[in-house]
């Protein structure tokens, strides 16, 4: 099983997420990880409280979160797996932290739709904020790959506009169904098909929707990782998503969140490398 990334991580893939909000990654993991991940999943689907948690959008998609947090292949893969470096090099962090982990199956003709949303719940701020959405099955239109507006998250980190109680309560997306043919619209529609060990890595604001999976064969699989990088900083909301372990609402305002074991440092950047975060104080120097 690898623990660095199979292919390099590159300027274009640094410059594509920097501009875009999301990237696409081609196989970074080993058929042995994959196959493994694979094997786990399938135990999960067969009882999915003894692995995690489930959320709301469990039911005719299995919606399984927090795996990591027990010992088994999904803790060895987001600890051991080259997931974290892949992460931090692309977001240019020195430190990545994990957060959560969600293991999303989409069984042949669910009807399961994801509207178009953003991951605003999570209780940080900032623009290290990412998800890596790992292939697990082949992924392609007919059964539910996931698209993003390119760019988005840009007007939404800088207009503060976040849904719910880290925002003020009243942002609205756009109807993007309807910005489809519009020529005039601001942004592009960006997906791809995968193969399992391609991954998706994107900002915590970029909008994205997947609709139900019309093939009568294919389940769609993956597993979104949910990392902090070093601009990413505590925001202690009711109604944000807790960190199970947690004392949400006792954490500072502002405050980068300490390496514990409920969000432990999954990649550091080699010593010898040139740091590539440059903190806060630095930047108003």
């Amino acid at each position: 099983m690898n623990q660095r990334p199979l292919n390099p991580i590159t300027a274009q893939h640094i410059a594509d997420y920097a501009r875009d909000g999301v990237v696409c990654l081609r196989q970074m993991f080993d058929a042995e990880w994959i196959g493994r991940l694979q094997q786990a999943a399938r135990e999960v689907q067969a009882d999915p409280a003894r692995f995690g948690a489930t959320g709301p959008s469990h039911g005719a998609m299995m919606s399984v979160s927090h795996l990591f947090r027990k010992p088994g292949v999904f803790r060895d893969f987001a600890l051991n797996s080259p997931a974290g470096e892949i992460v931090g090099r692309v977001i240019q962090a020195d430190t990545v932290q994990m957060f959560h982990d969600h293991l999303f199956v989409k069984p042949p003709l669910s009807p399961s739709i994801m509207q178009w949303h953003a991951d605003h719940l999570w209780p940080f701020t900032g623009t290290m904020i990412p998800n890596l959405w790992v292939a697990l099955s082949p992924v392609n239109r007919e059964n539910g790959r996931i698209e993003f507006v390119a760019g988005y998250h840009k007007f939404c980190m800088e207009t503060g506009s976040r849904f719910g109680p880290a925002g003020d309560g009243t942002f609205r997306f756009p109807d993007f169904e309807n910005e489809r043919d519009n020529p005039d619209f601001a942004f592009e529609f960006k997906t791809w098909d995968l193969e399992p060990g391609d991954a998706v890595l994107f900002h915590v604001d970029i909008p994205h929707y997947s609709k139900g999976n019309d093939s009568d064969a294919l389940a769609r699989a993956g597993l979104a990782m949910r990392m902090l990088g070093d601009d990413a900083y505590w925001c202690p909301r009711e109604g944000l998503m807790p960190v199970q372990g947690l004392d949400l609402l006792s954490q500072e305002e502002g405050a980068h969140p300490a390496p514990c074991p409920e969000l432990p440092v999954i990649w550091t950047r080699p010593a010898d490398e040139p740091r590539a975060f440059a903190p806060r104080e630095s930047l108003s120097a």
